[in-house]
């Protein structure tokens, strides 16, 4: 019986270990901003589809040992906060005061500040937007045999029947600090081996095919863009690095809860995308402004509430910044807006 390749990046079918050469990465997986990669190699994607489809860069044979997960390093009794009671023992953490080390006298230790994080209402509405986008296979397209369902989460394959009964995630991949899952369910974990085990939370037809892509001109590539954003109490500011980029051959849509990029730039390179928002948006006040390095979305919130991420169900807030009109300073906001908790 044909056995699978524990090696990352391969997962081929083997008969014999020693018969058959395996490529795979030998390091861990590096997540970075919202580029992804892997540390044994250079190449580095923004797509999640693209990072699975980095070719290994390691040659061995196929295994099916399962690797030890890296056990995260404990922290050094250095950096725990102390006190030393009236028996002069020295205990580390656990403790809400702080000893000061010039005056013995305890001191309350100051609470961090609390995240702002989504209501319960917002989220609900992110995981309908998800629900109801849906790609499926047209009834009449000529599926080949042995292809793999796209779906996130599903990897069955198309044996000339099974179109139904696919279990996948209908959100996209989450990477923040060292949390690992999807946007569509709530489940957390720190390896990507886990990562990769998490159950779909969503049924529906397989997708093994997809939309076909129209034709393209000739010698046009399409490229991802890297983007980035900060946000002020009333806007957001987005930045995408598309160079020399092309008014006449480009577009760009506004709508109150997504945006559409179409962007001709570097003389052959196009980048297309269509995304979610974090939060609502007004289309007729927001406006970019196309520059020789990048272009520059300036989104105009609808309600004023702070984002924790640029696409719905991402979290991670991007850099806030805060001024006086009339003045350059970052520093002198009037206002200071809240995010409705209860």
């Amino acid at each position: 019986m044909p056995k699978v390749c524990t090696h990352k990046g391969c997962g081929k079918q083997f008969e014999k270990p020693d018969e058959s050469e395996c490529w795979y990465h030998s390091g861990p997986p590096i997540f970075h901003d919202a580029m992804k990669g892997w540390s044994c190699c250079k190449k580095r994607v923004i797509s999640f589809d693209d990072f699975l489809a980095i070719p290994g860069c390691t040659s061995g044979f196929h295994t099916t040992e399962v690797p030890e997960p890296i056990q995260p390093a404990e922290p050094s009794k250095a950096a725990i906060p102390s006190m030393v009671d009236e028996n002069g023992v020295e205990t580390y953490g656990g403790s809400d005061t702080i000893i000061d080390p010039n005056s013995k006298k305890q001191s309350a230790r100051a609470e961090p500040p609390k995240a702002n994080v989504p209501t319960q209402e917002s989220i609900d509405a992110v995981q309908k937007k998800l629900d109801n986008v849906v790609m499926e296979d047209p009834d009449d397209i000529d599926i080949p045999i042995g292809a793999k369902c796209k779906r996130n989460g599903c990897t069955v394959k198309f044996d000339g029947t099974n179109r139904d009964s696919c279990v996948y995630h209908p959100g996209s991949a989450v990477f923040h600090d060292a949390s690992k899952g999807w946007s569509c369910c709530k489940r957390r974990v720190l390896e990507f081996d886990e990562f990769l085990k998490i159950a779909g939370c969503t049924t529906g037809k397989h997708l093994y095919v997809g939309a076909l892509e129209p034709e393209k001109p000739a010698g046009e590539e399409e490229v991802e863009c890297k983007t980035d954003f900060y946000q002020t109490p009333s806007t957001v500011i987005v930045s995408v690095f598309a160079k020399k980029c092309e008014a006449d051959k480009s577009s760009i849509e506004f709508k109150a809860d997504s945006v559409s990029l179409n962007l001709f730039h570097l003389g052959n390179k196009r980048f297309k995308t269509t995304f979610q928002l974090y939060g609502p948006i007004d289309p007729e006040k927001s406006k970019y402004k196309i520059m020789g390095t990048k272009v520059e979305l300036s989104l105009v919130k609808a309600n004023g509430l702070s984002w924790s991420g640029l696409r719905a169900g991402e979290s991670g807030a991007g850099m806030i910044r805060f001024g006086v009109s009339g003045r350059t300073g970052t520093i002198g906001g009037k206002e200071i807006v809240y995010r409705n908790q209860s």
